[in-house]
């Protein structure tokens, strides 16, 4: 028997890695160090404690499509402030996106990257919130 630890890193295909890396540097303010980003090369980032992110150069026809992919990845934040600065950058980036949506437990915002790659960030609702 054994006991998994947790996710050692979400890939995300990409059909240009440093445009995508600098949406997350940018946008989502991830400290990705600048050396780390090569063209040609997977860029990996942490995000929080636990999670990390790699992308990855795509050339189209060395992996599957549909089915069995990533549908989106959902970060949390801790305030609504955070929520309210983030929609007010992809504002000014002109950047298309949904929410933030009330959900019963939540409010959610949703985007995409320059690769299309679904966004989802999430507040977690506390007994206080409406």
């Amino acid at each position: 028997m054994f006991h998994l630890k947790g996710v050692h890193h979400i890939a995300l295909n990409c059909s240009d890695v440093v445009k995508v890396a600098h949406f997350f540097k940018e946008i989502l303010e991830v400290p990705i160090p600048e050396e780390n980003i090569v063209e040609g090369a997977p860029v990996y980032f942490q995000i929080g404690t636990y999670t990390r992110i790699g992308l990855h150069p795509f050339g189209g026809d060395n992996g599957k499509g549909g089915v069995g992919q990533i549908d989106h990845v959902a970060f949390s934040v801790t305030s609504r402030a955070e929520l309210d600065y983030l929609v007010d950058k992809l504002e000014a980036e002109n950047i298309c996106y949904r929410g933030p949506i009330a959900r019963p437990t939540s409010f959610n915002l949703y985007f995409e990257t320059p690769d299309g790659h679904h966004l989802e960030v999430r507040l977690d609702k506390d007994e206080h919130d409406e």
